[in-house]
């Protein structure tokens, strides 16, 4: 087998395993994190908004790679209950932007401060040289995010 074979090969058993990982990863988050009083949609939504600032609900829909009628049911509810706040775009009267309230943003800093949790109490059942491992790969896996 040539060099460029096996690299190759090994980049394909990566992308496969990196892949699982990333949806258990995702499924042990989602499922010890939300509930009812917030989907993951929600959470997105309000990540999106506590870093971009208050955005078109055209642009959101966007960001969040849904239809704009599902967003402007997902804001509705969200507004409804204090977590977004609507209000007219002043460069253009029929457009609203959407913006984070105070209680959106405890929401996050909640579920945000879960994750941190969730994921602390697995790390500490780790050897200490799997945990180097993890350190060691963070950058690698830093860049694939970019």
């Amino acid at each position: 087998m040539t060099a460029t074979r096996a690299l190759s090969s090994e980049v394909e058993s990566l992308a496969e395993g990196l892949g699982g990982f990333s949806d258990r990863l995702k499924e042990l988050l989602r499922r010890e994190l939300l509930s009812a009083e917030c989907t993951v949609t929600q959470a997105r939504t309000l990540a999106t908004l506590r870093s971009e600032g208050p955005l078109r609900l055209t642009d959101l829909a966007q960001l969040q790679q849904v239809t704009q009628p599902s967003m402007s049911i997902l804001v509705a509810r969200m507004e409804g209950r204090g977590l977004v706040q609507k209000r007219h775009d002043p460069d253009s009267p029929r457009a609203t932007r959407v913006s984070i309230t105070g209680t959106g943003r405890a929401l996050l800093d909640e579920l945000l401060a879960r994750r941190s949790d969730v994921l602390r109490d697995r790390l500490e059942a780790l050897s200490e040289e799997e945990l180097e491992s993890l350190s060691a790969a963070l950058p690698a896996l830093e860049k694939l995010c970019r």
